[in-house]
């Protein structure tokens, strides 16, 4: 219950070490065969196909959604805060992202898609952690730094939230998840199954 309180009264929750072997879920940043690293958007259908096209929100990042490999992730970590929340979740849809030195999250909501929200840090080359910041009801700027395994629950398309300018050399990654769920009981349970952007 104490979970469930600090959440709503602060529209986020960090829950540290929620994958207990992240090394499970990593990946190298992907490279082409030139050695330049791979950018853009990556979307997959829910039938495994997929299309390329310019991400937007982070410009030289690469996004994929709905990649089949974190299917069974997106379901097995709605169960845990379905625990953790007391709520009944449907799941929406899912990506990851790779951000590169010097890309940054501008300050934003979501779309009703992301009612409740994960994000997942997967692994970072970065020497120092790089905080995910959020506004609070209250109107107080709150910063939650993560390791690998780490997570932060977040009422998406209410909390503005955004990452400062990543910093490090030129071969300085981030490789974050983002797991999307609305509440079966909300308003915005229309877009269950959503697929994305």
């Amino acid at each position: 219950m104490e979970n469930r309180k600090f959440f709503d009264e602060n529209g986020y929750l960090s829950i540290p070490g929620m994958i207990v072997d992240p090394e499970s879920l990593y990946e190298s940043p992907p490279l082409l065969p030139n050695g330049e690293r791979v950018e853009g958007l990556w979307k997959y259908d829910r039938k495994g196909k997929f299309s390329i096209n310019e991400g937007k929100q982070v410009i030289g990042s690469f996004e994929r959604y709905n990649i089949p490999i974190y299917r069974q992730l997106h379901y097995l970590v709605r169960k845990e805060v379905e625990e953790i929340l007391n709520m009944d979740l449907l799941p929406t849809y899912y990506f990851d992202r790779f951000y590169y030195v010097g890309q940054e999250l501008s300050k934003h909501r979501d779309r009703e898609a992301c009612e409740i929200s994960v994000t997942l840090q997967i692994s970072t080359n970065s020497s120092k952690p790089w905080p995910i910041w959020f506004e609070t009801p209250d109107g107080k700027d709150i910063s939650v730094e993560m390791k690998n395994g780490d997570a932060v629950i977040y009422r998406g398309c209410e909390r503005l939230h955004w990452r400062e300018p990543l910093k490090g050399d030129r071969n300085t990654y981030h490789h974050q998840i983002f797991l999307h769920y609305v509440n079966s009981q909300g308003p915005f349970v229309h877009y269950a199954h959503d697929p994305g952007n």
